[in-house]
């Protein structure tokens, strides 16, 4: 697991504080922001003042702890590697989830999505949904990913997704027509998904091409750590339990914000990086890397 560092230009003028008094034209958008703490695991309350968004003003500020969740579970049935055991710590984990939150359980077979379980707040349900892995072949799973985005009804503001995959895209350089890791980043940025990634291997990883698996951490790496959420691996061996990752996750899930911004109209609709910065180096900021920023009707 490492720390997020976050680089902002903070030379560059425009950050403005929490609502101004008489709100200047532009145009509103959302994203959920993570307050993180990966050494001593006490991440602080966040208010407003403690925040900068370059180039943009804070209109609205809510603490999101237990409330409005929608979590997705994302598992490739090609990640097969010892996995049957680490079900009972996915297991534990949705059923210790607060009442409000909905889980659905959804699986990658030969790189097409089957969604197994709609989401739900009744946690037994879901996580009977869960299942050993069939052993599907290694195919992409950012097909999958950016299909689950894609019908997943908007119905709360916070979606977000735990993928457990390889990583691997063995159709990369074959000409397939499908989406790559960058696509499914900015689908799940478009839609404002976070997705977290728990990495296991297929069962013949010890003789898997070291630059393919490589490739593979980068992938989960980007569209973890681009949409706002985390990729968890320990060099190219399986973890021998997610329960340490999980915890880490759930200790996200009880610090985020939904916040809303106001940024200069565009002409038009186009993604937009967001620089935010705390007002000491010590706090960690977890948010996605671009906005999509629709242009005025």
């Amino acid at each position: 697991m490492k720390t997020r560092i976050l680089i902002a230009a903070l030379a560059l003028s425009g950050g403005l504080a929490f609502a101004a008094t008489n709100p200047q034209p532009g145009i509103e958008v959302q994203m959920i922001l993570t307050s993180a703490d990966h050494m001593n695991h006490q991440p602080p309350v966040l208010k407003p003042a403690d925040v900068t968004i370059l180039d943009a003003t804070i209109t609205d500020w809510l603490p999101l702890t237990g409330r409005d969740l929608e979590l997705f579970f994302l598992i490739d049935d090609s990640a097969t590697y010892d996995l049957g055991p680490k079900l009972q710590d996915l297991r534990q984990f949705i059923t210790i989830q607060p009442d409000p939150v909905s889980i659905g359980v959804a699986y990658i077979r030969d790189g097409v999505l089957q969604v197994a379980e709609n989401p739900t707040t009744d946690h037994r349900l879901a996580a009977r949904a869960l299942r050993a892995p069939s052993g599907s072949k290694v195919a992409n799973p950012y097909c999958a990913l950016s299909d689950l985005i894609a019908r997943w009804p908007k119905k709360t503001a916070r979606r977000e997704i735990v993928i457990v995959t390889s990583g691997l895209d063995d159709s990369a350089g074959q000409s397939v027509v499908c989406a790559n890791a960058e696509t499914a980043i900015h689908d799940a940025e478009r839609a404002g998904v976070v997705v977290y990634a728990l990495y296991n291997p297929a069962s013949n990883y010890l003789s898997e091409d070291w630059s393919k698996a490589d490739a593979g951490l980068v992938s989960l790496a980007s569209v973890s750590y681009e949409t706002g959420g985390e990729a968890y691996f320990v060099g190219h061996a399986p973890p021998l339990s997610f329960e340490p990752f999980l915890a880490d996750i759930e200790e996200h899930l009880a610090h985020q914000y939904l916040v809303t911004i106001r940024l200069t109209p565009v002409a038009e609709s186009a993604f937009q990086p967001v620089f935010v910065t705390s007002g000491t180096p010590d706090r960690e900021l977890m948010k996605p890397e671009k906005l999509w920023v629709p242009a005025p009707k």
